[in-house]
């Protein structure tokens, strides 16, 4: 069987694609930690210094770049240094060495994972995830762009951290369109098989809720009961709330109030 790496094989997303991919590929990821599947190949090594990079890519057909690193998504909450700088090391850097080193080796298809409405990005993150697609348009390698929505685990946290405060402040009426990462990882595989195609359809939950709505669900699945205190929202957000939801894209499956059914706190 041909191999794949994934980058980003230990995260959430990562895992989901890992045992999707594993069904009909071998599999390598290249990882900081290696884990303790016998099933896969593991590389040990670090985008943001390149140490593995090129050992990771030997001999493979195909590249699955899920790896990224957004540390107000690893922390569960923004920090006011998070608006202006986002560490560019791993989403940047590392995709331009991931990139040369694919080109070299000859890469048959490289598929990056990127964010729903990025293209105008409000944010240090975003723009870095723009910077890697447009990295990934302009290189030798064959590609595949694949955007998804927000995905519900990091929801999960995110609200987890913030539900600390005894109210709630949100604009309650941005809309929402959550992804389950294993609906996502079955479209990732799905897209990995049929080769390169560009720019993918956005992929997103099955339904969009407002924020208010998703909280409500959210407090009554975890057993919560902050007050939340609706914010106004400016024109502005509204806008980029639109751009980060895809009703007219791909739907998964899984809801978000199933998924909070059937999995713990994050």
């Amino acid at each position: 069987m041909d191999i794949v790496l994934v980058t980003g094989g230990t995260g959430h997303l990562g895992r989901d694609v890992v045992a999707r991919l594993g069904a009909t590929h071998r599999v390598r990821v290249l990882a900081r930690s290696p884990g303790d599947d016998e099933g896969v190949e593991w590389v040990r090594g670090d985008l943001a210094t390149g140490a593995g990079v090129a050992e990771a890519v030997s001999g493979v057909s195909a590249v699955v770049h899920a790896a990224t690193y957004s540390p107000a998504a690893q922390r569960g909450y923004p920090r006011p240094a998070d608006l202006w700088r986002s560490p560019p090391e791993v989403d940047v850097d590392g995709t331009r060495r991931l990139l040369e080193a694919a080109a070299r080796e000859r890469v048959e298809h490289l598929a990056y994972v990127s964010i729903v409405g990025v293209d105008r990005p409000r944010g240090p993150y975003l723009r870095l995830k723009l910077t890697a697609e447009e990295l990934v348009r302009e290189s030798e390698v064959p590609w595949s762009i694949l955007r998804a929505t927000q995905f519900h685990w990091l929801l999960d946290r995110m609200l987890g951290r913030a539900a600390r405060l005894p109210v709630l402040p949100l604009p309650t009426r941005m809309p929402t369109q959550p992804v389950d990462s294993a609906d996502f990882a079955a479209y990732v595989a799905a897209c990995v098989a049929g080769g390169p195609a560009g720019r993918c359809e956005d992929f997103a939950g099955p339904e969009v809720l407002t924020l208010g709505e998703l909280v409500d669900q959210w407090q009554w699945a975890r057993g919560r009961h902050r007050r939340v205190l609706n914010l106004p929202a400016p024109a502005g957000l509204m806008r980029a709330g639109h751009m980060m939801t895809a009703p007219h894209g791909r739907r998964g499956d899984t809801t978000w109030s199933a998924w909070l059914g059937t999995h713990g706190p994050q």
